[in-house]
């Protein structure tokens, strides 16, 4: 009879700790990640120090209360596709060559954020005062 336990019990070991283990790894993967504005402080956080954190802001939206700075999500520069369009080239007595080329979708514009050091996940909203204080920060 002690046996028969022992094997069920072994048994039972074998099969619990996959499935805990895919249990823990399910709430880990949908435990929610940090937001990035927790920093921003209302009344004491400056435009300064925003934009040494997340760079020029994307829109800036003039309002009597403040300016209004949007910042979006950005994607990484490894996302952009690669673009091929055809091409025709005259070729001898009057025939023609076409072949696709690719090009560059940004034409070799360079990132004028290129030194931010975080990259936001959805977009925020920051109204600033005359002196350039943080009063308000909102996600759409």
């Amino acid at each position: 009879m002690r046996q028969v336990c022992a094997r069920a019990l072994g048994s039972s070991y074998t099969y619990s700790l996959p499935l805990m283990a895919a249990t823990i790894g399910l709430l880990a993967a949908c435990a929610s990640a940090p937001v990035h504005e927790d920093w921003i402080r209302i009344g004491v956080t400056t435009k300064d120090q925003v934009i040494a954190r997340y760079g020029q802001p994307d829109l800036v939206i003039a309002s009597p209360e403040g300016n209004i700075d949007v910042y979006r999500p950005t994607a990484s520069r490894s996302s952009v596709p690669r673009i091929e369009i055809p091409t025709a080239q005259a070729g001898p007595f009057g025939s023609a060559t076409t072949r696709m080329q690719l090009i560059d979708p940004g034409l070799g514009a360079k990132d004028l954020n290129d030194t931010v050091k975080e990259r936001l996940r959805k977009e925020i909203r920051i109204r600033y005062d005359n002196r350039g204080v943080v009063q308000e920060l909102s996600s759409p």
